[in-house]
């Protein structure tokens, strides 16, 4: 259903949080403390105020009007101090220009809120305060009114707000919601009420309304997520499914646990079919698994010659030998409209060993195997391999190009080894959106927070070289070749002298902490680990 309208909370997600709700808190229940009156402290300002208003008697009742004077002081004051927040107004601006319906319901009195919408010119199409409705969000009388006034049905509008009570509101009634973000609530909160989205950017929005297309890469987590959360299947037999930071899909049969695998290859279109047979196995290998058969499609443009296909052909036919894979099947197409060939690879396979994956605790130590750019290199001197010979020379280029076999982009060896011989929590494959993606998908997929040491990182020394002459960030490149993973703090040591002794390179690079997301230090500090919405390959290919 195409969405016609947006409701939105005000405070917080409209405008900066000027109200200074703790304050008003704290001065109403000094007041109702002096007069002797029963009161819950844990409820909110407006909620207290009817509690005291019901508990009290005709003393409650005359409270109740003093108590909403002191919030009413308090409101205007700020409203003084109110501004909307960063790129708020240009989207707004874009809604209206798109014929979408402007809500917006928010708690606060009409006065407070008006001074604030005059001063910046703020659009909007239906305003309700708590002046205007008999009972106020999270109640959903607030929101009926509020479609009933848009005249839109409550499967054409999404509702938008920085607060649980809006997520609250909005999934009481049915609507699509969306969290904003912020410094003062968790995100778990939001989830806890059921978030349909949670975004750091209120212009975020504008992809849901169809204002805004996506860029080329993967689908931005937070709307995969929303997807596979409501269309994919899940039942007893599957154990892990489709969930972003889950490289593979395992599920039971009768007889035997199955891991399975599709995945294309679309940043290059050189040796295509190494790419697309190592991309499978590494993401089959990190869950556990040890691939089978495999399948595949494979899309060629128009004059595409025959001997390039045959080329195609052998690359996987040599790769799947090289893991005694048995390529049965799969669908080759000439096409229109294509510049490069896509091929889609679909690996099946069966479980190294017993698979027992242990709780995930905090303290625990996440480790980094083999390097961070490796794919990422490969790509770059293939595709850009005439403008980097004004900065390195012919031998250079030709040997990093080659990275993909030397070091190498297959941890199929790694993987199977660290699974046979330590006690591993959790593997992932970092690929497209490099290394910081890969940790984010990590931390969610587990629903854990990670404390990374960015000095700790083992980048392949090449694609640091490269990024500084694109201008590029190696912490958001695609780093096929690497793994992240999870092991408990007593099995520390016991890794590095694995690493050593099998020649592999390991690094500790962080560690489990209780806050959801992933952080790093900085000068004793604790700041969010950098975001990329896409690849920063992209940007150049």
């Amino acid at each position: 259903m195409q969405i016609k309208g947006v409701i939105f909370d005000f405070d917080g997600t409209l405008v900066n949080l000027s109200i200074p709700f703790k304050k008003i808190k704290e001065k109403i229940l000094k007041e109702a403390k002096k007069r002797n009156l029963k009161f819950k402290e844990n409820l909110p300002i407006l909620e207290l105020l009817d509690y005291i208003k019901r508990k009290n008697g005709k003393k409650g009742k005359i409270f109740f009007f003093l108590g909403h004077r002191i919030l009413k002081e308090e409101e205007i004051k700020a409203s003084k101090r109110t501004y909307p927040k960063y790129h708020v107004l240009k989207t707004l601006k874009n809604l209206k220009k798109n014929n979408i319906k402007i809500g917006i319901i928010t708690r606060n009195c009409r006065e407070s809120v008006e001074n604030v919408i005059r001063k910046f010119s703020i659009h909007y199409d239906v305003l309700l305060t708590r002046d205007d409705v008999k009972k106020v969000k999270p109640d959903v009388y607030h929101i009926k009114k509020c479609l009933k006034l848009l005249k839109l049905k409550k499967n054409e509008v999404i509702i938008v707000g920085d607060h649980p009570f809006d997520i609250r509101c909005g999934k009481k009634i049915g609507i699509k919601s969306v969290g904003i973000r912020s410094s003062y609530i968790k995100d778990e909160l939001f989830y806890k009420e059921g978030s349909d989205f949670l975004f750091d950017r209120i212009e975020d929005i504008e992809f849901l309304i169809g204002l805004k297309s996506f860029k080329p890469g993967k689908l931005p987590n937070r709307f995969l997520t929303y997807l596979l959360e409501k269309y994919t299947d899940k039942d007893k037999n599957v154990i892990f499914g489709s969930k972003i930071g889950t490289d593979c899909a395992i599920f039971k049969t009768k007889t035997k646990t199955i891991f399975s695998k599709t995945d294309p290859i679309t940043l290059t279109s050189k040796d295509i079919g190494f790419y697309l047979v190592n991309i499978n196995v590494n993401d089959i290998v990190v869950m556990g698994g040890v691939p089978t058969y495999f399948l595949c499609t494979l899309l060629f443009p128009e004059n595409t010659k025959f001997y390039e296909i045959e080329d195609v052909f052998l690359q996987i036919s040599n790769e799947c030998k090289k893991f005694n894979i048995k390529w049965i099947g799969g669908h080759t197409e000439i096409i229109s409209g294509i510049k490069n060939p896509f091929a889609i690879g679909f690996l099946i396979g069966e479980r190294i060993k017993k698979l027992e994956f242990s709780e995930i605790k905090i303290g625990d130590r996440v480790f980094l195997v083999k390097q961070i750019g490796i794919e990422a290199t490969s790509i770059l001197v293939r595709e850009k391999y005439l403008y980097l010979k004004k900065y390195f020379s012919e031998n250079y280029l030709n040997r990093i190009k080659n990275s993909i076999k030397n070091p190498g982009i297959s941890v199929f060896r790694e993987g199977v080894i660290l699974w046979e011989n330590l006690k591993v929590k959790c593997m992932h494959d970092p690929t497209e959106g490099g290394i910081s993606t890969g940790l984010y998908e990590l931390s969610e997929n587990k629903n854990i927070g990670l404390l990374i040491d960015i000095k700790k990182l083992i980048f392949y020394s090449p694609v640091l070289k490269l990024c500084k002459i694109f201008k590029l960030n190696p912490l958001g490149i695609i780093s096929s070749g690497c793994i992240i993973g999870i092991i408990d703090k007593k099995d520390e040591k016991k890794f590095f002298k694995f690493c050593r002794s099998k020649n592999i390179k390991g690094e500790i690079i962080g560690e489990v902490i209780e806050e959801k997301g992933v952080y790093y230090l900085k000068n004793g500090k604790k700041f969010p680990f950098p975001r990329f919405d896409r690849d920063e390959i992209n940007k150049i290919l």
